[in-house]
């Protein structure tokens, strides 16, 4: 190539690159092919501009049901599963300060008990959320901008029992015996299940404070069925017992113990 080709290649050259320059930090990414031939430049610029996340139903309101103990997935996406969001945060409205509350995996309300999408897909933004509470219930935000969010009321289903007056049943000494107490839902799991006398005011499961009711009593092996059965029954079983499902939920059931029913002996 003639020298003076050379130095106007160089100069259209330069001033390629700070047009180029110029254009990239502008759009997200750019691509320069730049192809050279004697007599002959060809400079072609692809440009890609990603539009980002738009939201799937963008401003809409889900409304999902779970039970407590079990897991439920907050469904939110972008419409392109390759797009991410520069940011997005997930919130729940917290109806006595009246403000939005962002979840945090590192609050000790969800430590250990929420996931966000899949790093596979970019634009999954959905929240999972697992041994559900019934504090869990409430309005949550997929949150992108002000225009951009998604809504979804969680309502939680609880373990609930049949409240009753108290309940009577009689035994005998050196028999068995069932008290009831039960779930109403039964997909939900109670928080916590105890057992009280409560003429000496101690729980006797799920530990025994008496001492009394060791390898006597266990519980009926079904699912959220809390009844408690209880063997050896002795004189001083007799008395009130309370079933307390989530420390609010309360069954009392009266047990009367009375001697060992005698056989008769028919002579013919």
């Amino acid at each position: 190539m003639h020298p003076s080709y050379q130095h106007l290649l160089g100069n259209l050259l330069v001033i390629s690159s700070t047009i180029i320059s110029w254009l990239v930090p502008s759009v997200p990414s750019a691509i320069l092919h730049v192809h050279v031939q004697p007599y002959l430049i060809v400079k072609d610029v692809i440009l890609c501009v990603s539009a980002g996340c738009s939201l799937a139903e963008n401003q809409k309101t889900d409304v999902i049901t779970a039970y407590t103990g079990d897991s439920v997935l907050l469904p939110c996406s972008c419409t392109d599963p390759h797009a991410k969001p520069e940011s997005f945060t997930w919130e729940k409205y917290n109806t006595r300060r009246q403000t939005w509350d962002v979840i945090s995996s590192e609050s000790e309300q969800y430590r250990n008990r929420v996931q966000l999408g899949t790093a596979h897909s970019p634009g999954n933004l959905s929240l999972l959320i697992s041994h559900l509470t019934e504090e869990d219930e409430g309005v949550y935000s997929c949150y992108l901008t002000n225009q951009q969010y998604k809504d979804i009321r969680l309502t939680i289903k609880v373990c609930k029992d049949v409240v009753k007056p108290p309940t009577v049943l009689s035994g005998y000494v050196g028999g068995s015996v069932l008290l009831p107490c039960y779930c109403t839902e039964l997909l939900a799991e109670p928080k916590t299940v105890r057992w009280s006398f409560i003429n000496e005011s101690d729980v006797i499961y799920p530990t025994d404070q008496t001492n009394r009711y060791t390898d006597r009593i266990q519980l009926v092996p079904a699912p959220r069925n809390f009844s408690l059965f209880i063997s050896g029954l002795t004189k001083e079983d007799w008395g009130q017992y309370r079933c307390s499902i989530s420390s609010y939920h309360l069954i009392d059931v009266q047990l009367q113990v009375t001697g060992k029913p005698t056989s008769c002996v028919f002579n013919v």
